[in-house]
C-alpha cells in the first residue's frame, strides 16, 4: 500500500480511553490499552479451550441508510440540512475485538496477522474503491471483514473500540506495518490516526469531511509523541448483541454518522466539516452523539450505549 506523507495539523490531540482487553490478556501480562482504561485484564478468563479454537468472521456493511456506502453515488437528505453529497472517502480503524461467551466473560479475539486489513490488534474497514468522488484520496481495493480466532464455544455478543490503542497511535506511520502504514489515515507523531475517516463532496469543488481522532496530546513537537494519555480519547466503543459472534454480520450507517449535522455550514476559521478540535462543536457535535460520546470530554456516555451508527444484521 502506499505510505502517507504526513500533513500539517494545527490541533493538538490525545487518547486514553476504555478499551475491550486485548489479546493475550491475563493477569500476569496486561496490554498497555486495558491498563490505561481501567478494564479488568482477564478477558479470556471461562473461555473454553479444551475445545480448540473456532474462526471468527465478522462482515461489517457499510451503508448510507437504506443503501450500500458506495462511491459515484448521490446520497440525499444527509444530516439536519436535507444535504445531497457524495463519497470521497469512508475507512474507519477498529481494534480490541471481543465475543462475549455462555458464561458472560468477554474473550478477546486473536486477529488473523500477516493480513494487510489487520496486525496486532488493529483492523482497518475500507468502504471507498477509489472511483468517482473517491478517486483523489481512495485506494481499489475494498475490506469490510475481521478475521480471527477464539477458543472453541458458544458467543452472542461482540464488542470492540473505534480507534487505534494509545500504544499504537503514536508512531512513525511510514514505518509501521499495514493497515497502520494506510495514506490519508495519519495525522502526526503527536496526534496520532484519524479513527475515522468519512469524506463527503458536495459538488462545486466544496467538501465536508469528519475525521475522529483524538485530541489534547500534549508532546514537545508534532514529530514526537506523547507520553501521557491524551486529554480527549474520542475513542468510541460499541458492544451489540448477535445471534453467533463467531460469523456474525454488522453495518456501520455513514449517514448515522452526519445526523445532527449541518453539512452546508462550517465553523469560521476551521478546515471543512470536522476535525476533531475542540472548537468544532457545531460540525462535530453530532457525530460523537450518534458515535455515543460526549464532544466536550471525548470519552463514551454509559459506555457509548447510546451510539447509532453500527448496528447488528439480523
Amino acid at each position: 500500500m502506499r505510505r502517507f506523507a504526513q500533513s500539517p495539523w494545527l490541533l493538538t490531540l490525545t487518547l486514553a480511553l476504555a478499551l475491550p482487553c486485548l489479546p493475550a490478556c491475563d493477569s500476569a501480562d496486561t496490554p498497555a490499552a486495558a491498563a490505561d482504561a481501567g478494564i479488568d485484564a482477564t478477558a479470556s478468563d471461562g473461555a473454553d479451550t479444551a475445545g480448540g479454537t473456532v474462526p471468527v468472521t465478522l462482515t461489517i456493511a457499510g451503508v448510507v441508510g437504506d443503501q450500500p456506502a458506495t462511491c459515484g453515488k448521490d446520497f440525499n437528505g444527509l444530516g439536519s440540512g436535507d444535504t445531497t453529497a457524495q463519497l470521497a472517502d469512508a475507512r474507519v480503524f477498529v481494534s480490541g475485538v471481543e465475543v462475549q461467551n455462555a458464561a458472560g466473560v468477554w474473550v478477546a479475539v486473536q486477529l488473523d496477522q500477516g493480513k494487510v486489513w489487520q496486525a496486532g490488534d488493529v483492523a482497518l474497514l475500507d468502504y471507498e474503491d477509489a472511483t468517482g468522488g473517491c478517486k483523489d484520496t481512495g485506494t481499489p481495493e475494498i475490506n469490510n471483514q475481521i478475521n480471527g480466532v477464539v477458543p472453541a464455544g458458544s458467543y452472542k455478543a461482540v464488542r470492540f473500540a473505534v480507534g487505534v490503542p494509545f500504544a499504537s497511535n503514536h508512531s512513525n506511520n511510514a514505518l509501521a506495518t499495514a493497515p497502520l502504514n494506510t495514506p490519508g489515515m495519519f495525522w502526526t507523531w503527536q496526534g496520532g490516526y484519524k479513527f475515522v475517516r468519512v469524506d463527503w463532496s458536495l459538488g462545486a469543488g466544496k467538501r465536508w469531511n469528519l475525521h475522529v481522532g483524538s485530541t489534547g496530546c500534549v508532546s514537545a513537537d508534532k514529530v514526537t509523541a506523547p507520553t501521557e494519555p491524551c486529554g480527549n480519547p474520542n475513542l468510541a466503543r460499541v458492544s451489540l448483541a448477535v445471534a453467533d459472534a463467531t460469523k456474525a454480520s454488522l453495518q456501520l450507517d455513514l449517514g448515522q454518522l452526519m445526523a445532527g449535522v449541518n453539512m452546508a455550514k462550517d465553523t469560521a476559521s476551521t478546515s471543512p466539516g470536522c476535525m476533531s478540535g475542540p472548537t468544532e462543536p457545531a460540525d462535530c457535535g453530532g457525530s460523537w452523539t450518534a458515535l455515543g460520546m460526549d464532544f466536550t470530554t471525548g470519552l463514551c456516555q454509559s459506555d457509548c450505549s447510546g451510539q447509532s451508527a453500527w448496528s447488528a444484521v439480523p
